[in-house]
């Protein structure tokens, strides 16, 4: 009977062995990423830009770097530094999973957020942090957070949904292709969009802009604006069950003196979702 006992047990054994592995294989893997991403952020910390290119990839590199020209500006010690102190901070966040297909892995972590809805309900923060392969080497590729309720209509803990992801963070197996340098533009201005319960994609004058996924966001519109007619795509997608508020997309053209003035809005009440070409002008 021992020796019965003893088959079986190694029989199970045996048959745990492949999935045992791949355990210690993501485990090792994530460890890999994580320490990328500190060296990343220890880059930056150091201000130098030559430590920064060896950590970020190619397409994070020129994004930046087209960001800045949108601002009328250009990368400096100080601007490298600020790079950290913007980042993720997975520091108090719980690990999800690892996710890997070909030169594209990312790595999920939740926390709470520190702020409920409306109604009290409690919400979460999912952050995800992308990692791309370039010559044999993994790079920090981006990171970014994505809210959401804590809990599902059945009780259960929200699980990361994948679909949240935009276009550069997703884990598809393609290394982004590094986009053209962007030259300081005639206008410069900010993309403000409130998105909760929508994704949102804008392109500006044919360049995409940043996707806001549930989310408020603010940022300098790539490739800038010009004098008179401006085109502008906006897009919604309704991402969560829950009843969504009424999104918008606002845009505020930077005046001297880092004063702004808005010259673009808009806030659909019906037939919200799906792809809205409009324009608008700006003038001298």
């Amino acid at each position: 009977m021992k020796r019965l006992i003893c088959l079986i047990m190694l029989a199970v054994l045996i048959s745990m062995a492949p999935r045992l592995q791949c355990l210690a294989d993501d485990i090792s893997f994530r460890f890999k990423l994580e320490t990328i991403w500190k060296n990343y952020l220890q880059a930056s910390k150091s201000g130098k830009e030559v430590e920064f290119e060896k950590a970020a990839s190619s397409f994070l590199l020129a994004t930046l770097k087209n960001n800045l020209a949108s601002a009328g500006r250009t990368m400096s010690p100080e601007m490298i530094e600020s790079i950290s102190e913007s980042a993720p901070d997975i520091s108090n966040a719980r690990f999800v999973k690892v996710m890997e297909k070909g030169p594209t892995a990312g790595l999920v972590y939740v926390k709470d957020a520190e702020w409920k809805d409306a109604t009290g309900k409690p919400r979460v923060e999912f952050i995800f942090l992308k990692f791309v392969k370039e010559k044999g080497d993994w790079k920090v590729g981006g990171g970014m957070t994505v809210g959401g309720y804590k809990f599902a209509k059945n009780g259960k803990e929200t699980e990361f949904d994948a679909s949240t992801l935009t276009t550069p963070f997703l884990i598809d197996g393609k290394v982004p292709e590094t986009p053209k340098a962007i030259a300081i533009p005639e206008v410069s201005g900010y993309l403000e969009a409130d998105s909760y319960g929508y994704k949102t994609q804008v392109t500006v004058n044919g360049i995409e802009q940043k996707t806001t996924v549930n989310q408020s966001s603010s940022s300098l519109i790539k490739g800038g604006m010009r004098y008179g007619s401006n085109d502008i795509v906006i897009q919604f997608t309704r991402v969560t069950k829950e009843a969504p508020f009424k999104p918008s997309v606002k845009i505020r053209r930077i005046l001297a003196d880092n004063e702004s003035k808005e010259c673009f809005s808009f806030e659909p009440k019906e037939n919200i979702e799906g792809t809205h070409p409009l324009s608008f002008t700006i003038r001298k």
